[in-house]
């Protein structure tokens, strides 16, 4: 399988910037959209630092950065919001009958600026009847004058995994992420967000996530929008108070039975935290519903407050159809069923009473979490039984939870999970820059280390140890993929 590589780099000795785009040991490029031109299904491009263009992805590949804050694409210079400019990223089929698979993943996607024709400003998902991934990506600072701030998915199987999505503006609804089904895609939707940080968006209703049923389109697919390990927090919805809302999360769901009891949306939270978000209505702060079309809707394992105002509702009841609420701490609740006993939740509760101070901090992992505090009320909180779901191994950071879990995202005293250690930022290469050994630190049994040159050409392969000499290769930039298991990882080594 080929592979393309896109690099911008930061030579060591005399800080010149040199910038080439290339299929491993083949032709060169100009730009990412030239490499996605001539790349062939199963490909995969590496991008390596800033990148300002607008591009469209109509194939299957893998566009991978080793590190979303230096490996960025981005529609512009520098972030605006007047809907003047274009997204940032589309992944759309060329065709119709195109089934789809792609991987984005380690890299940062902002200013997009899309016109009121454009849903997501930083990125536009439709029809993709394969599965997206996004993986360890910072989406920020994007705006659309449509849906979706930062990313709309239409019609389309998306797992969203160990992203930061935040400060992204919709003038219409979404802040962060839109969703809804699409009747041309002909399949029902499935939308993973996992062990990922939606923070302080702003779109007219849902401030965080707006999930669409199309309840005015008679659209007839169905959508699950599924929130495990993911914290969304500081979220605005900027309507009016008679506006809908959902500062958290708005869900707009069609009717799915004669009778109307049950709609086309389901959405689950699974260790979720979900803190302070806001709206001008005390009532739809943070999690609201649609009007007469009922959203399927559980929590199991979770945090949903406020702040420590419990007259902020975190979740309005109404127009939902309860599929079961276990091990919750929950803030100020309107329309709150009777919760049985045995289901161990907690309401009207405050963010200090579960034990949040509201302080982001980087815990290990790809996304910053609100830690709780130890011996607080969600240390080992999550008592009761659930049943008929699977609940995760790990916390928001790839962390083993430990013991009776804690309830929220994430897990204290939680330690590094062996499967989780690819993925966690705290894999150091060094020393960096270097000229005879270099050690690789956050990995346990390492398979493989490749070395690639700026051109893509494969210069070594060191198996099964954790340092590498580097004494034979000449001064300049290389790639180092170091494998374990399943997974690997890039990292940039530099030669002096």
């Amino acid at each position: 399988m080929k592979k393309i590589t896109l690099f911008l780099l930061l030579l060591f000795t005399i800080n010149l910037s040199a910038q080439s785009v290339s299929i491993l040991g083949g032709s060169s490029f100009n730009s990412i959209a030239e490499a996605i031109t001539a790349a062939t299904p199963g490909d995969v491009i590496l991008v390596s630092g800033i990148h300002t263009e607008s591009i469209t992805i109509e194939k299957n590949i893998t566009l991978r950065g080793s590190d979303p804050t230096t490996d960025i694409i981005q529609a512009s210079s520098s972030p605006l919001a007047d809907g003047s400019g274009t997204n940032v990223i589309n992944v759309i089929r060329a065709v119709d009958t195109d089934v789809l698979s792609v991987t984005i993943e380690n890299l940062g996607i902002r200013h997009g600026n899309a016109s009121s024709s454009q849903n997501g400003g930083g990125i536009n998902v439709d029809k993709i009847t394969g599965l997206l991934t996004l993986k360890n990506l910072i989406v920020e600072n994007n705006f659309t004058a449509k849906n979706g701030g930062g990313i709309s998915l239409a019609g389309s199987n998306v797992d969203i995994i160990q992203c930061t999505i935040k400060n992204n503006l919709s003038s219409l609804d979404g802040g962060a992420i839109i969703a809804a089904p699409n009747n041309a895609s002909g399949i029902n939707n499935v939308i993973n967000l996992k062990q990922s940080l939606i923070d302080s968006n702003t779109g007219r209703n849902g401030g965080g996530i707006y999930i669409n049923g199309n309840p005015d389109f008679g659209n007839d697919f169905l959508i699950e929008f599924i929130v495990e390990n993911t914290t969304i927090s500081n979220n605005f919805a900027a309507s009016s108070s008679s506006g809908n809302g959902g500062g958290a999360i708005f869900s707009a769901s069609r009717p799915w039975t004669a009778d109307n009891s049950i709609g086309n949306i389901t959405l689950k939270l699974i260790h979720a935290t979900v803190f302070s978000n806001s709206h001008a209505s005390l009532l739809k702060s943070g999690l609201q519903f649609g009007t007469a079309k009922v959203t399927n809707f559980g929590a199991y394992n979770s945090i949903i407050v406020s702040t420590d105002a419990v007259a902020t509702k975190a979740i309005n009841f109404a127009n939902t159809n309860l599929i079961s609420i276990v091990n919750c701490i929950m803030g100020g609740l309107n329309a709150a069923p009777t919760f049985n006993s045995s289901d161990n939740n907690q309401t009207g509760k405050t963010a200090t009473y579960a034990g949040l101070s509201g302080e982001f901090s980087n815990e290990g992992g790809n996304t910053s979490v609100l830690a709780i505090s130890e011996s607080s009320t969600a240390d080992d909180f999550c008592t009761a039984t659930t049943t008929g779901i699977t609940l995760p191994s790990i916390d928001q950071r790839g962390y083993d939870r430990e013991g009776i879990p804690d309830a929220g995202a994430y897990e204290f005293g939680g330690t590094l999970s062996a499967d989780s250690q690819m993925v966690v930022p705290n894999v150091k290469v060094y020393p960096n820059p270097a000229s005879e050994l270099v050690y690789i630190d956050g990995v346990n049994q390492i398979d493989s280390i490749e070395v690639y040159s700026v051109l893509g050409v494969l210069e070594k392969i060191i198996s099964g140890k954790n340092f590498l000499d580097i004494s034979d290769l000449s001064s300049g930039v290389y790639l180092l993929i170091i494998k374990n298991n399943s997974s690997s990882i890039t990292k940039r080594l530099i030669v002096k």
